[in-house]
Order: C-alpha cells, then structure tokens, then sequence
C-alpha cells in the first residue's frame, strides 16, 4: 500500500509535464485497483491472526468524494474504510466481550491554531453535485455548522457555494435562524437542512424526532462573524465545525438563549450489520467518542470506551447554573500558573475546567481572571502575563490526573486570557471556570462517556 501510494504521490508531481489531465486520471484509477487488490491480499493474510482486527474495504467512489485533491492520506483512506492505516487503532469498547459494539474511526487533519478537522461532504439535494468540507472536531460547541458563503465571486466562493442554495446542497429546515455566541461574538446562523457523510458509511443521519435515518439532517450555517471567530476565516476555504456536545439545556434562560436545534450526536448514528451478509442492519446511537491527538484519530462507539472508571474524571454539569449547552466540564482540585497553586479549599465557588478542541490556547472567565489577577497583586506586588498552567483533577479512584501547559513547551500555542461569558444565570455565584484548548489537548488522548458522564486524558 505504501509503495502504491508513493506511486500515486509521484504521478500526481509529475502529471503536467508528461501526460493530460484524463489520461493522469485513468492511471490513478488503475493504480488504485492495484491497491485494493494488493489491500485484500494483505488482509486475507492478516485474518489468520485473531488478535488483529482488519477494516473492511469501502467503496471507491464514494469514499473519494471526501478528498478534494488525490493526496497520500486520501488515497488510503479512500481505499481503507474509516482509517488512514490497513490496522484499527488500539482501541476498543469497556466491555470487550460485548460484540455488538461498534466504533468507527476518522483520521484527523490538522487546521488553523493547532486545531483538528475531519472531512465532511454535503450531497447535491436533487443532482450529482457535492461539497466537500473541512470542519474543525470541537467538543466545545454542539452544533455541525458550515461557514460562511461570501457574496461575492472567485476562489473563496468557488470553495463556499451554499449561500442562498445556489449550489443546490442545502433546503430550508423547519428552524429559524438563531442568534448565537462563538467565544465572545455574537452573529447568526442560518438552519438548513443538507445531506452530508464522512469516510466511513456506517455514519448515518437519523432523524431527530422518529430517530429513524433519514437522508438529511439539520445544520447551520455560519455568518462572517461567527465563521471568523470560530473557525479563523481562512482566505481560500473556511472551515466548518463538528460540535461534539451532545446535550443542550431544555431549561435554559430562553431571554438569553434561543430555543435549541438539534445537536450533531442527536441526528448522528452508526448503523450495525446484524448478520453478515443478511442486509439486515439497525441503528446505534453514539455513547462514547475519542479524540487523540498524537495518533489524528477521532473514534466514534456505540458503547464505553473507558476501559477502567477508576481512572476516569466525573463530569461536572454546568446547566445547574443556567449553562445552555452540556459542556465537558470537570472540577478542579488544585490549579497553579507560574507554579503558584491556588487550592480549591479556600475559594468558596468551585474552579472548573472545560475541555475545548476547537480552542488553540486558554481562557479564564472573566470573573476568575480579576480574583486571580487579585491574589497575584496581594502575593507578588505585580499582575503578569502567564507562561504556564497546571491543574489537578480527582479521579473516581482517588488518584488525580495532572493537566498542564507552558509556553516554554508550546511558544506555538500557549495564551491565557480572559473572556466574557455570558453562560450562567448568577455570575456572581458561578463556577470559576477554565477552559482548556489545544495547547493541552494536543499532548494526549481525551474520551469521553456521555451516557455514565465520565472523562479520561491520557
């Protein structure tokens, strides 16, 4: 497979000086029946050994939808299903005697400040035509939104046809368009109904209110505000964003937030072969996702994927304080920048990490900034930019798992500002809350169990 691909990587520098475009084409194609054929007899191979578990070979066509261009990574991944490696990563359910468990993986690609993407193609509602997206994997927002279209002509708009369904991918949805906050900005989106699908085809759009799949779903699409704050713009193709939040607040301060659409883990499933080769399947709705950095893999499960619950962080539910979202929030023990610890027991309001993918560095409510700028100023005469940041987090098992960040470790990545807020109904009895970006994520592995509210990094 690598040989194959390194052949692909060659034809594709050197296309323009010996050949036209179709007769380029036709080799790639040829080259990748070569690999399929090459990828089965590994396989069959492979299968001898019990303890190796092999991805199953997809569908050319259209698996190559979710690649624009015909690169090392989407040549194999358009030949592997849902993986950019002939082996599933090292990974798997709580219960690894439940053989109903399924769990589907997507390669991640990098994007701007340190961020992840996954591909995601929109569908043509009534032709052939498609859009492929890079949406940026963030477990700090619910929702699976696109960017904003541009009004005018050229590259960018080439890139962003969806504005007023002109490139005929998107159709009204039932949901008004809602005024909504993305870090500190507030913008609009609009709410469109799209047919969209990711690498592996086991992911299925189900339908909110029957949970029955369906072949659109609902999304959003981001003005130029929010497409710029959220997804840092981009000057030929804006990124989208993959909310991985599964819940919002039904009880939420409607003067303050709109009624909530459905989420991308409420419309999303994976569907489940019962019998090989029977064609009868059913519907599996996602309990557990992994987010690992050093590998670029984003699995999805239908069961736990926290092996060990001792080891594990409880989730702590910031709607009891009026949160409009379900964020994946955990309590602080202690917390220390630039090695002066503050511990939780003599501060009156709990300290709360959030775990944020779609944020490159750190942010401190606006709140907790000032005490903590305050408690500088009493010990140290002088209030200062931060360089590094450590927190301790109990686990269920009593031991505590130690998350940090420096700029010494990531000058790339490492902030700590301040940002307002506006999540909880009293500020002035809220949570202290951080929230950690990329620059801690990136050194590890976060999953997390929404069903039993759990959360590892390791």
């Amino acid at each position: 497979v690598i040989i194959a691909t390194d052949s692909v990587d060659f034809i594709q520098l050197h296309k323009c000086s010996t050949m036209g475009r179709q007769h380029n084409n036709a080799l790639l194609l040829v080259l990748q029946a070569a690999v399929i054929t090459a990828t089965m007899v590994v396989a069959a191979f492979f299968q001898q050994f019990p303890s190796v578990r092999i991805s199953r070979v997809c569908d050319i066509k259209t698996s190559a939808l979710h690649s624009s261009t015909l690169d090392r990574r989407s040549c194999v991944t358009t030949l592997i299903l849902g993986t950019n490696a002939l082996l599933l990563p090292n990974i798997s359910c709580a219960d690894v005697t439940d053989t109903s468990c399924q769990i589907v993986t997507l390669p991640l690609e990098p994007a701007s400040g340190g961020t992840f993407c996954v591909r995601c193609t929109v569908f043509g509602i009534s032709d052939n035509s498609f859009q492929v997206y890079r949406t940026i994997v963030d477990t700090g927002s619910p929702y699976l939104v696109l960017p904003f279209a541009g009004n005018g002509s050229g590259r960018r708009r080439r890139f962003t046809q969806v504005k007023d369904d002109d490139a005929l991918l998107l159709s009204p949805s039932d949901y008004q368009s809602t005024s909504e906050i993305y870090g500190a900005v507030t913008g609009q989106i609009d709410w469109k109904l799209a047919s969209y699908s990711f690498r592996d085809p086991r992911l299925q759009i189900r339908q909110y209110s029957s949970q029955e799949i369906t072949s659109a779903g609902v999304l959003g699409v981001l003005d130029e505000a929010l497409t710029n704050e959220a997804t840092g713009g981009g000057t030929i193709q804006p990124y989208g964003l993959l909310g991985l939040i599964q819940n919002s607040n039904p009880d939420a301060d409607r003067t303050r937030f709109p009624d909530p659409r459905p989420t991308f883990f409420e419309q999303e499933c994976i569907v489940v072969e019962n019998d090989v080769g029977s064609g009868r399947t059913e519907t599996k709705r996602i309990k557990s996702f992994c987010m690992n950095a050093p590998l670029q893999e984003l699995s999805f499960s239908t069961e736990s994927l926290i092996q060990d619950q001792s080891n594990s962080m409880q989730l702590f539910d910031l709607r009891t304080y009026g949160d409009f979202v379900d964020h994946y929030a955990v309590k602080v023990k202690s917390i220390s920048f630039d090695g002066l610890e503050h511990s939780t027991k003599g501060i009156k309001r709990p300290i709360v990490a959030v775990f944020d993918s779609g944020l490159t560095g750190c942010l401190l409510i606006r709140p907790f900034w000032d005490f903590v700028q305050k408690y500088y100023t009493d010990n140290t005469t002088d209030t200062r930019d931060f360089r590094s940041v450590s927190i301790a987090v109990k686990e269920v098992g009593g031991a505590v798992c130690n998350i940090k960040s420096s700029f010494e470790d990531d000058q790339r990545l490492f902030y700590v500002n301040p940002i307002d807020l506006d999540w909880f109904d009293d500020e002035a009895t809220a949570p202290y809350v951080i929230i950690l970006g990329q620059t801690f994520l990136s050194q590890g592995s976060l999953t997390i169990d929404m069903d039993q509210r759990l959360a590892t990094f390791q």
